[in-house]
């Protein structure tokens, strides 16, 4: 993604108008890079926004931290642990690390009336210290679904300014420097000022969840214009749309409605629903559909930007309602066919991923994933809950994403035609199914973590919580003789663990990281596997010399690699539900650091906690957390080299 330049501390200072950013053209796999040799420095610095860059690839190629830094016995500096903060409020976005500073969101702000608000706070990364924060107290207003109140996405910081989206429904820019509001857009409620008409708010009254922000924002290669998603596919009242807004004053350029009116044609882009404006005061701009679309949809993650292409890319998320909210259960023996109604394929713009053009918001094309990529034919809710990731594959601009059901996936970049598809979730060595993976229990039955049969796990629809709720990380490939690297890219695996009938990975048979071998026809694994059944990567745990215990995968109960991993030139990060940090050798997955930030919480199978990260700039890399069992619930550490050393 685009590299970096030399320290500097920016000034920050209010701008009357925004300047080009120069951003470097996507990563191109087929162009062999040595590793670990740093890039020529671009602008703007470091991870300055979600997975580094509008590609998203989650590649940092200008940092001198490399494999040599985590071996023991090596000449070079050993990487550490510099800072750790303790902070009022649980962390659920990964940080953004730009011009020497952090930029961290609390998902709820102890600060804020009866914690129902959040905080963006601003860091030194050189002492570990807070020099800023931001402030929103919501009162008594509504919450998200997961009661939740402050932020969820990673800021885009650049230009002097900070820009987010907020549970409130609210998108923030503030100045750099002071972190003071310039511009707040509603993007849930009408805002005629920002030239916003929209209201979503149906079905909230009746107890159901507001509109929120999720999504972290994009900028063009420009600085002009951001894109950024608001929605909520949990209440199936709502609608869900993408926002493209000036950059310099928040004002709406163009919407685009992800709820399709019409089978027979796409939409066009500020053609909105009748039931969320104001007819006598919708701006000229705008017109109106009373037609019925399907709704669900949500744009759940951070949209990639292609400035060759002219393109953004947003993943979607599942219909509303579902095809078997209304299932009434099966007890303990599978029923009759047929089963259920399959998930796929579905309507409309959901379980996909959809292309509009960057200018004008017109759409381009659309990709919704196949039932065959289910790992079991009854997966439901099945969301694209990541972000694209943009490279080049033998000379051919490509997109990638990730399912909930396992799946990743290679499009064409330009038509969204299909290219490659893996199944990532583990399967026997005869190519069946895994019984403990992707368990579907009876909803009804209150059984902890039952154990089922595949015939019965196939037969009852059910929410896949094993699969994929991440970004893809990109390592491009180098050429080291005599060893050779190819281009792979890598993608947590498994979802949550806070309920009651399984768990949200097996993980005896299931790594919490996937490497995936993108010079491969089949999409095989990268790294080296043993012979066992399923096969397991053979290098990617080892003992702990201070209590003897195995860390890594397959060795920890529930522990999921939930966060999106990221690449510093021949090392790959993957954080963890155990709220652990890993750091592994991309040539073949030996396991070179590790580090506890907390405990997750007891729980039926594993309990609650997530560490979102790393983001890194330079020799840095940080991480957040959220912990349950400590004051404020919040943890950042921002690791590296010595001082001494920077």
């Amino acid at each position: 993604m685009d590299k970096k330049t030399e320290l500097a501390r920016a000034t920050g200072r209010r701008l009357t108008a925004t300047p080009s950013i120069p951003i470097p053209p996507p990563l191109n796999v087929a162009a062999v890079a040595a590793a670990p040799a740093p890039t020529t420095a671009q602008t703007p610095t470091g991870w300055w926004m979600y997975h580094g860059g509008p590609d998203h690839t989650g590649f940092v190629s200008d940092s001198g931290l490399t494999s040599a830094n985590f071996k023991s016995g090596s000449s070079a500096p050993q990487f550490t642990t510099l800072f750790t903060l303790s902070l009022e409020g649980p962390v659920l976005s990964v940080p953004a690390v730009t011009d020497g500073f952090v930029y961290v969101g609390l998902a709820n702000s102890q600060q804020a009336q009866g914690g129902n608000g959040g905080a963006l706070h601003k860091i030194d990364i050189q002492t570990g210290q807070i020099v800023k924060t931001f402030n929103w107290d919501l009162g008594t207003a509504a919450r998200d679904a997961h009661s939740f109140t402050g932020m969820g996405s990673t800021p885009a910081v650049v230009n002097g300014r900070v820009y987010f989206g907020a549970f409130n429904g609210q998108f923030y820019c503030l100045d750099q420097e002071t972190l003071q509001p310039d511009w707040v857009t509603d993007l849930r409620n009408a805002d005629p000022a920002h030239n916003q008409p929209i209201t979503n708010d149906a079905g909230v009254s009746a107890g159901n969840p507001p509109a929120v922000v999720w999504s972290s924002p994009v900028i063009t290669a420009d600085g002009k214009s951001l894109y950024v998603g608001c929605g909520e596919g949990e209440n199936p009242d709502l609608f869900s749309f993408v926002f493209c807004l000036d950059t310099a004053t928040g004002k709406v350029n163009w919407i685009y409605c992800t709820n399709q009116f019409d089978d027979a044609q796409n939409n066009q882009p500020n053609v909105l629903p009748a039931a969320v404006v104001d007819a006598s005061t919708l701006p000229p701009m705008f017109s109106t559909s009373n037609a019925t679309p399907h709704m669900g949809c949500s744009v759940w993650g951070a949209i990639a930007y292609d400035s060759e292409l002219n393109s953004i890319y947003c993943c979607t998320g599942n219909q509303q309602p579902e095809p078997n909210d209304d299932w009434p259960g099966v007890g303990t023996a599978p029923p009759p066919p047929p089963y259920f109604h399959p998930e796929l394929p579905s309507k409309g713009y959901s379980n996909g991923i959809l292309s509009l053009d960057a200018g004008t918001g017109e759409f381009k094309a659309f990709y919704q994933v196949p039932r065959d990529s289910n790992y079991r034919p009854s997966d439901i809710d099945i969301d694209n809950g990541g972000a694209p990731v943009l490279f080049t594959l033998n000379g051919t601009k490509v997109v990638s994403f990730a399912c909930k059901n396992g799946s990743c996936f290679v499009l064409d970049a330009t038509t969204l035609e299909w290219i490659n598809q893996r199944q990532m979730l583990p399967l026997r060595n005869d190519g069946t199914r895994i019984e403990t993976v992707d368990a579907h229990p009876d909803p009804n039955d209150t059984t902890i973590n039952p154990h089922l049969s595949n015939e019965f796990s196939d037969a009852v629809p059910n929410e896949n919580f094993s699969g994929v709720f991440n970004t893809g990380a990109l390592y491009p490939g180098s050429e080291d003789n005599p060893q050779t690297i190819s281009p792979r890219i890598f993608f947590g695996m498994g979802g949550p663990n806070y309920h009651s009938q399984h768990p949200g990975i097996d993980h005896e048979s299931t790594p919490f990281m996937r490497a995936i071998d993108l010079s491969s026809a089949t999409l095989a694994d990268a790294w080296p596997t043993d012979t066992g059944d399923p096969p397991l990567y053979q290098h990617t745990s080892s003992t702990d010399p201070t209590t003897g215990q195995t860390v890594g995968m397959y060795a920890s109960a529930g522990e999921s690699g939930l966060s999106s991993p990221a690449v510093v030139n021949d090392v790959v990060f993957c954080s963890t539900s155990k709220i652990s940090i890993y750091a592994f050798d991309v040539r073949d997955g030996t396991l070179l650091w590790n580090d506890d930030l907390g405990m997750q919480t007891d729980g039926y199978n594993g309990g609650y906690g997530y560490c979102l990260g790393p983001a890194i700039w330079k020799n840095y890399v940080v991480a957040g957390a959220l912990v349950f069992g400590r004051e404020g619930g919040g943890v950042l550490r921002i690791y590296g080299l010595p001082q001494s050393t920077k």
